[in-house]
């Protein structure tokens, strides 16, 4: 119904109020199957990264031992269905591969505007390429994705102010005798182990 002034004319409407826009929430977690060296192998690698960072001038934070790996797929954002966690594990479980070597021979940065400075290999690494595969069609197999283009490696560190081209290093390996189930704390710097799987020897 208008509204009236003092002489009856009739006011203008009044503009209508803009709500502020609400920015997208961020995701809390990323949830992913990845690769771990154990502890001694993850000091190792620690203390190669320091000298690798300082080498080719990456002045970035380290990953740190607690966080090296070696992603496999991603499974899913913040806090997934009871469904999704059960399905990627019937995934995990069918999984049957033997324990081998991850072995890089290469470092550079991605092209990301986070710098990660990362390890990368060829044959080395033929054997995560196939653990990839089957655990990827495994995926698949549950209903929750097909494989994607994929390049293993296993990021050391990161500087967005600085990039290193592919340079070869000295051969570095660890053992992979089993890959996890990972809940990361986006902004915490915390990695959570929630289940593994063994490979065979």
């Amino acid at each position: 119904m208008p509204e009236y002034d003092l002489f009856g004319d009739v006011l203008p409407a009044a503009p209508p109020v803009r709500q502020p826009r609400t920015a997208p929430a961020q995701p809390r977690h990323t949830w992913f199957f990845a690769l771990r060296p154990g502890a001694a192998d993850a000091a190792r690698i620690d203390a190669v990264a320091a000298r690798l960072m300082a080498l080719h001038g990456v002045t970035g934070k380290r990953t740190g031992p607690d966080r090296l790996h070696v992603t496999l797929d991603l499974v899913g954002h913040d806090d997934l269905a009871a469904d999704t966690l059960a399905a990627a594990s019937a995934a995990a479980d069918a999984v049957r591969l033997p324990a081998f070597d991850a072995r890089f021979d290469a470092a550079m940065t991605f092209d990301a505007p986070s710098g990660p400075f990362v390890l990368l290999g060829g044959g080395g690494l033929d054997a995560v390429r196939a653990l990839r595969t089957a655990l990827g069609c495994a995926l698949a197999d549950q209903g929750l994705k097909l494989p994607l283009p994929y390049e293993p490696h296993l990021t050391l560190g990161y500087d967005p102010r600085h990039r290193v081209a592919r340079t070869p290093i000295e051969p570095l390996a660890f053992r992979c005798t089993g890959f996890s189930l990972v809940r990361s704390h986006i902004g915490l710097s915390r990695h959570e182990v929630l289940r593994s799987w063994p490979l065979g020897d």
